[in-house]
């Protein structure tokens, strides 16, 4: 399998066939806002840390492992928040990684007493890199040892190669209730090694609809309430790629417990995902597996995440992370 990895990276390449990339889908979305929708920067009202590891059907080696980290905190002189969030893919054992920066403005609007409106900006700096020296070719693998020779094939022009991005998003919420639209890679980069190859390799525009409720489960008769059950629904199209997430997270005296259906736009299903959580008022920590239950079965081994935020400071009043809501101590 893992050599069937190498060959289509070959291709890709090599052939000049064209190749429309696509952005690492995380199932913990709420747990990596900033990489959600640049709106999210500064949301919380606090200096907020936090940071994502996901490892993609292990049982076919290091196929895809990805580490996520961020920072935002809202500026008063600015009437919004600012946000710098990193990400890590490496694919195929790091035959092939993609390393981006991206830098966020989000500006807030309050609406009235309970709805505040949030409109972000992003400028990412991006780069791609190939290890050429351990790509397998036919002409520099030997056929009885398996020994990786040199290949006579002419190299790429640029093994690291940099581009720059752009995003925007909306976000309007209140204290239960909340949505988001956002639109990432505006300028459509391109991601083609070779110069001259504009039309190949292309980043498509990612349009991302998310929406939700956090609602209060009361005791029958009793004023004090029992536990959050909070519905959340995303919807994503990139290119030709299309994916309906849709959920429900329970969360009882900080114990958070999820499930999800992941699909695309037609009822072909991917994979069923299970989270687990402990929230505390300053930081929480989640672990999800996906469930794989489309034609791919058990033999992938799944995807395992598992995420951590916290915020640097103690809440004022009653906040959200992003928005469950923090228990008190």
């Amino acid at each position: 399998m893992r050599f069937g990895v190498y060959i289509l990276f070959i291709i890709a390449v090599t052939a000049g066939v064209r190749v429309d990339a696509q952005d690492v889908a995380f199932s913990q979305f709420y747990s990596n806002p900033l990489y959600l929708n640049p709106a999210f920067a500064g949301s919380v009202d606090l200096p907020r840390v936090s940071m994502q590891y996901r490892n993609q059907w292990p049982q076919f080696g290091k196929t895809y492992n990805t580490v996520s980290s961020a920072f935002d905190t809202p500026v008063d002189k600015l009437q919004g928040g600012i946000g710098i969030h990193i990400m890590n893919d490496a694919q195929s054992s790091g035959l092939m990684n993609a390393l981006q920066l991206d830098l966020m403005y989000a500006s807030f609007i309050r609406i009235n007493k309970d709805l505040k409106l949030h409109g972000g900006v992003q400028v990412g700096f991006h780069q791609n890199s190939l290890n050429w020296d351990r790509l397998v070719f036919s002409d520099n693998l030997d056929a009885y040892f398996g020994n990786h020779t040199v290949t006579q094939e002419t190299p790429i022009q640029d093994p690291n190669y940099f581009f720059a991005d752009a995003s925007a998003g909306l976000l309007l919420f209140s204290e239960d209730y909340f949505a988001g639209l956002a639109c990432h890679h505006l300028n459509q980069p391109r991601q083609s090694y070779y110069e001259g190859q504009e039309d190949v390799g292309t980043l498509y525009r990612k349009y991302t609809l998310h929406f939700g409720a956090r609602i209060p489960i009361f005791r029958h008769g009793h004023l004090r309430k029992k536990y959050d059950i909070s519905p959340q629904v995303i919807l994503q199209k990139q290119g030709d790629f299309k994916q309906f997430n849709y959920g429900l997270l329970a969360n009882l005296k900080g114990l958070s417990a999820g499930l999800w259906l992941r699909q695309n736009f037609t009822m072909n299903y991917d994979a069923l995902i299970f989270l687990v959580g402990f929230i505390k008022k300053r930081w929480h920590i989640t672990y999800s597996y996906d469930w794989t239950v489309s034609g791919l079965g058990g033999g992938t081994g799944g995807s395992s995440e598992i995420s951590l935020s916290f915020l640097l400071k103690n809440p004022r009043q009653a906040n959200y992370l992003p928005f469950y809501r923090v228990v008190e101590d």
